[in-house]
C-alpha cells in the first residue's frame, strides 16, 4: 500500500440513496468516483484517498448497541468498497504500490442528517473515535489534505458547506485544493424514522476480534478491519471502558508455501499496515500521534506468538496485533472476546471457534459476517472478472509483481 508519504486526499459524498444495492450504489457514485479515480492516478505521487460518507439512517444512534448497526453499515461499506475496485480495475488504477499515481481508499462513515446545526460553542469531545463519525470531530481534527473532491448537486454541496464552515472555527481556510466532480443519481427519503429496522441485538462488545493474513492490505481486508471496529461499544466521559479491537495475524511460518510466497509482506510489516490503516480510520484528535498513541511490543511470552498493542490515549481503545499460529488465535485463549468478524469463505471457522469454547466451558462469541465484495452490477459489462480479482485479492496482487519482476530481468 502507499507509504507514509503518499498525501491525504479527501472525497466527501453525498449520502446514499434509501435502498442499498450494487446497482444503486453504482447510480449515485460511479460518475464521482471515476471522476476521483481519474484525476489521483494521473499524479506523480501515491494518495491515500479518505472517503467520507454520511449516513442519515444512524443518526443519533451511535450510543444503541452497535450490533444493532452492524448490518446495515457493512453492508452499504461493501457495496462502496465492491465499486471502487471495480473502477480502479476498469481504469487500471493501481491500489497495491507505493508508485506514483497509486490510490490507497480508505472509508470513514459520518453521522450526520443534513439539516443539522452546529453552535458556536460546540465542544470536541475527545473520547470519539471511528468508523462512524461526526462531523465537528471531523472538520475539527482532519485539517489538511492534498485535494479535496466535492460532489456536485444540493446535497453534496451542502455538506462540503457545513464541513468548510467548522473547519474554519479552527483554522483560517481549508487546506487543500477543491474539485467538483459530478453528482450520480439518487433517490433518498426523507422518513429515515419509518424505515430503520428494528434492533437485531442487544449485545455490546469492548473487545472484539478478527483474523487473516492481511498480506498486501486490498479492500476485502479494509472491510474485515472496519466492520470489526464498527462493533467496539462507543466510550462515553461517564465509563471510559477500554475497547480492545484484536487482530490475529497469520504468522510467518505459516505462510512460506503460499503461491508467490517471496512476495509476501513479513509479519511486521502486515502487523504495520494493519495498524496504520486502523488508525486512520479509528483515531481524531488534535495531538500529534507520538502523543495520541501509545505503542507495547511483546515477543515472549504471549499464547499465541509476539504481539504488538498500540493504545488510542484519548478513546480508550487498544488495537491488539498478535502473530497466530492455529486457525484459532485469542479467541480460544482470551475468554473476555465477545464478538468475531468472518468472510463468507472463513464461516465454517466461527463456528470451530465456538465448539472449542464450549470445551472449556466459555460463552460463545457472537459472530459476525461480512459481504463478499462483487462487482456485478457496479460496471457495465466492460470489466473482466479476473481484473476486479486482482484489486481484492493478496495471490493475485503478488503474481503481479513476480510477473512484473520477470519481465524487468527480461
Amino acid at each position: 500500500m502507499p507509504s507514509s508519504k503518499a498525501l491525504p486526499s479527501l472525497l466527501l459524498l453525498p449520502p446514499p440513496p434509501t435502498t442499498i444495492s450494487t446497482t444503486s450504489l453504482s447510480a449515485a457514485y460511479k460518475p464521482s468516483i471515476t471522476a476521483t479515480i481519474s484525476a489521483l492516478k494521473t499524479l506523480s505521487i501515491s494518495t491515500e484517498l479518505l472517503v467520507v460518507l454520511p449516513c442519515p439512517s444512524i443518526h443519533d444512534r451511535l450510543q444503541a448497541p452497535r450490533a444493532a448497526l452492524y448490518d446495515d453499515a457493512q453492508h452499504i461499506l461493501a457495496g462502496l468498497y465492491s465499486l471502487f475496485s471495480s473502477v480502479c480495475a476498469r481504469l487500471g488504477a493501481d491500489v497495491a504500490s507505493e508508485s506514483p499515481g497509486s490510490i490507497d481508499a480508505r472509508i470513514l462513515l459520518l453521522d450526520y442528517s443534513g439539516s443539522q446545526t452546529f453552535p458556536d460553542n460546540y465542544a470536541f469531545d475527545p473520547f470519539i473515535a471511528g468508523p462512524i463519525i461526526d462531523l465537528p470531530t471531523f472538520a475539527f481534527t482532519r485539517y489538511s489534505w492534498n485535494l479535496i473532491f466535492s460532489v456536485d448537486g444540493e446535497e453534496g454541496q451542502k455538506l462540503f458547506a457545513s464541513y468548510s464552515s467548522l473547519a474554519k472555527r479552527t483554522m483560517s481556510h481549508v487546506k487543500g485544493h477543491v474539485e467538483i466532480v459530478g453528482g450520480g443519481v439518487s433517490m433518498v427519503r426523507r422518513d429515515l424514522e419509518a424505515i430503520r429496522p428494528p434492533p437485531t441485538s442487544s449485545n455490546v462488545h469492548s473487545a472484539v476480534i478478527v483474523g487473516g493474513t492481511f498480506d498486501h492490505l486490498h479492500a476485502g481486508h479494509k472491510l474485515l478491519l472496519t466492520a470489526t471496529a464498527l462493533l467496539l461499544q462507543p466510550a462515553n466521559k461517564v465509563s471510559a471502558t477500554s475497547r480492545r479491537l484484536i487482530v490475529g495475524i497469520t504468522g510467518d511460518e505459516l505462510l512460506k508455501n503460499k503461491k508467490y510466497a517471496e512476495y509476501m509482506k513479513t509479519w511486521i510489516q502486515r502487523q504495520d499496515d494493519v495498524v496504520d490503516f486502523l488508525l486512520s480510520i479509528l483515531s481524531f484528535t488534535r495531538s500529534p500521534r507520538d502523543e495520541a498513541i501509545q505503542t507495547l511490543s511483546f515477543d515472549e511470552p504471549v499464547p499465541n506468538g509476539r504481539a504488538i498493542h498500540t493504545k488510542l490515549n484519548a478513546s480508550s481503545i487498544t488495537i491488539e496485533c498478535v502473530e497466530i499460529q492455529d486457525p484459532f488465535g485469542p479467541t480460544i485463549t482470551d475468554e473476555s472476546v465477545t464478538a468475531l468478524v468472518v468472510s463468507g469463505e472463513t464461516r465454517s471457522g466461527g463456528q470451530a471457534v465456538n465448539d472449542k469454547r464450549g470445551e472449556r466451558g466459555w460463552k460463545p462469541v457472537d459472530i459476525f459476517e461480512v459481504d463478499v465484495l462483487d462487482a456485478e452490477g457496479t460496471e457495465d459489462g466492460d470489466s473482466k472478472a479476473e481484473s476486479f480479482e486482482s484489486k481484492i485479492s493478496s495471490t493475485e496482487i503478488r503474481r503481479r509483481q513476480a510477473e512484473k519482476a520477470r519481465n524487468s530481468s527480461l
